[in-house]
């Protein structure tokens, strides 16, 4: 039997029936959608934080379409028995064609059961780095983020990132499970320099500039907890490494992402005007 033969037409819904089920459905999705409306005034009052009421207005947005889908869906079963006749003999084109929104929605499902990221953590997918600004249902924006050899600063775009892609590509956040991570910061030399002063001066700028982490610290032990993750050593340390004809100094550190252009500028600011002084202690530019 090809489409043409397949006894599909008007003639198989019962047009009165049929209206009256789309003002059912109608009044339902209006109560259901005011009651929506009143809780978001609610919640307006209770909370301050722009991120819980946009995660608020998310969740009862497709709160409310599902009770709708779930009240209403008995109304137009026996509508649907043609209109899934139809679906059944272009299944597989309408799959191929709405295929990209299927994996979205799943995407969707994936962040609100794992929870791989929230509403403000910074995050990596693939090659881009954003803060996250909004999850919706088909995609999640967020706020770009220069890479963090470039300073790791908004660039004031905004990205919008198909759900989809946490399943092809790899996930990133810098702020969540991990809201610490070592910052790198080289300090060139030339080979006449006097790099055991500079290695001193090195650690005593960075004493002055670098926030100081305790084994006290939450953010440790929820990693410690979750992950098994112990970090050893706490406090700033200097590593030393000839190579390309110079000394090279390498300052880490632990800091949050968002503290990192504040701190290096911070650092490099102090450490010039101390190497300064200093006539055996010459920056290497080759």
């Amino acid at each position: 039997m090809t489409f043409l033969d397949y006894p599909f037409s008007l003639k198989d819904f019962d047009i009165p029936a049929l209206i009256n089920r789309m003002l059912v459905t109608l009044m339902l999705a209006l109560l259901i959608f005011a009651l929506r409306f009143f809780f978001i005034v609610l919640a307006r009052r209770r909370h301050s934080s722009r991120a819980q009421l946009n995660r608020w207005r998310l969740t009862s947005l497709y709160l409310s379409l599902f009770t709708l889908i779930v009240i209403a869906l008995p109304l137009w079963i026996s509508s649907l028995q043609s209109v899934m006749a139809f679906v059944g003999i272009f299944g597989a084109g309408i799959l191929i064609v709405i295929k990209e929104v299927i994996l979205n929605v799943a995407g969707w499902f994936y962040i609100i059961v794992r929870r791989p990221f929230d509403v403000g953590n910074r995050v990596k997918v693939g090659d881009h780095i954003g803060d996250v600004l909004e999850l919706r249902l088909l995609d999640f924006s967020m706020i770009e983020v220069r890479h963090r050899e470039d300073g790791g600063q908004s660039t004031g775009r905004v990205l919008h990132i198909p759900n989809s892609l946490l399943f092809t590509q790899p996930l990133a956040n810098s702020s969540k499970e991990f809201s610490l991570y070592w910052n790198e910061i080289r300090v060139p030399l030339t080979p006449a320099s006097d790099w055991e002063r500079a290695r001193a001066i090195v650690l005593e700028v960075a004493a002055s500039v670098v926030d100081r982490v305790h084994e006290s610290d939450g953010r440790l032990r929820a990693a410690e907890e979750r992950y098994a993750i112990h970090y050893a050593a706490l406090e700033p340390s200097v590593f030393v490494e000839y190579r390309d004809n110079a000394v090279w100094l390498f300052l880490r550190h632990l800091s949050e992402p968002r503290k990192v252009r504040l701190i290096t500028d911070q650092f490099w600011r102090t450490f010039l005007a101390r190497i300064a002084l200093e006539e055996n202690i010459t920056l290497f530019s080759g």
